[in-house]
């Protein structure tokens, strides 16, 4: 049977103070190159996404940085798993946030260009001013990495392309006004509740450009990338608690990542 993933769609931003619940990291912002040997990365900063309270907003999107932080091992000859990699990432609050498992396959092509695919899954769950929601998501995100210029034997700057799926089993409550849309409900208890449910698959695509430092075949220290992201993608949308097609968005992040471990 299939699992259920429970999302409350809740008020939406239309100004400072407003609800905001439910942030939604669209990419995993991992690099698809492998190290090659046994090692492990640590990565700070933010990724292209969105909050699901603005499902419940009018149809134009500009997405928001969602920040997170990842840990990821790659075990290779210690397990004999060559290009394996398992980790998990931690965004948002103990409020309304989440940690997501990962688990993914990295294989160096050539020289110049590696390839991977990563899986992921977790549960999600929030409540701000009367408006709460539960959601579980699973999705799938297969990147390619090309060395653009070698500047140096340490240093080269790399472009990456992404394209990620996630699907969201959900429903919720929150507060809505005569036009169906979201609004922050009333101190009195007279706002007008809604109940809202969203199963769908949604789809983004991710471009990035990083510095990729230090990146040799051999040493303690196997990198230092920081990378520039932008995504463009569908995010839900809801009206008096039903859905309906889902709303374009573009999202930007910043991420540093530092690999290190066997030589």
């Amino acid at each position: 049977m299939k699992r259920m993933i429970w999302l409350v769609v809740t008020a939406g931003i239309w100004a400072t103070g407003c609800t905001t619940l439910g942030p939604m990291p669209t990419t995993t912002g991992l690099a698809a190159v492998p190290v090659g040997r046994p090692g492990v990365e640590a990565q700070a900063g933010v990724v292209p996404g969105y909050f699901l309270s603005s499902a419940t907003q009018e149809p134009t999107h500009k997405g928001n940085p969602i920040g997170q932080v990842v840990g990821l091992v790659e075990p290779d000859r210690w397990l004999g798993t060559r290009g394996l990699v398992v980790g998990a990432r931690r965004w948002g609050d103990h409020g309304d946030g989440a940690v997501e498992p990962f688990l993914g396959y990295r294989h160096r092509l050539d020289d110049n260009f590696a390839i991977a695919l990563f899986g992921y899954g977790t549960q999600m769950h929030g409540a701000e001013t009367g408006a709460s929601y539960r959601a579980t998501r699973i999705g799938g995100e297969l990147a390619v990495d090309a060395r653009v210029i070698a500047l140096t034997r340490w240093l080269a700057l790399h472009g990456q392309a992404a394209v990620s799926t996630m699907y969201l089993d959900a429903h919720g409550t929150y507060c809505a006004g005569n036009d169906g849309l979201g609004a922050d409900c009333n101190q009195d208890g007279t706002s007008r509740m809604v109940d809202g449910s969203i199963r769908s698959a949604f789809t983004s695509a991710t471009a990035s450009l990083s510095l990729d430092f230090g990146r040799l075949p051999d040493g303690v220290f196997h990198s230092l990338r920081i990378a520039l992201l932008g995504s463009a993608g569908v995010m839900p949308q809801v009206r008096d608690g039903k859905e309906t097609d889902g709303a374009r968005y573009t999202s930007i992040g910043l991420t540093l990542t530092l690999g290190f471990g066997a030589r």
